[in-house]
């Protein structure tokens, strides 16, 4: 038929790395009693979409990027207003300034 159907009642071992639990074991239970309960797998969509997101923080590490892009560019805007009030400062201060001031 073509279709690819992917099994959703195992998972990779239920133990994390120092042997306890896995962090996302409970999260995969709860999806795994959904898929298992559910008349369609739609049903399941948040259940497997927090799951996932525990394996592979992809919203967590998308919403840090623009975190730190929009502080870099915001550092860069400063940036650049100081250092157009520091030219503008050096190029207002006149010689004939500098030199009465000697």
């Amino acid at each position: 038929s073509g279709t690819v159907r992917r099994d959703f009642r195992r998972m990779a071992s239920g133990f994390g790395a120092k042997g306890n639990e896995g962090r996302c074991t409970p999260l995969w239970q709860n999806f795994s009693r959904c898929m298992s309960t559910a008349d369609s797998p739609t049903e399941c969509a948040n259940l497997r979409e927090d799951y996932f997101e525990c394996l592979h923080h992809r919203k967590e590490i998308r919403r840090s990027n623009t975190v730190m892009e929009q502080r870099s560019k915001t550092i860069n805007e400063k940036a650049e207003v100081l250092k157009e009030q520091i030219w503008k400062q050096v190029f207002d201060t006149s010689w004939a300034t500098v030199e009465k001031a000697k």
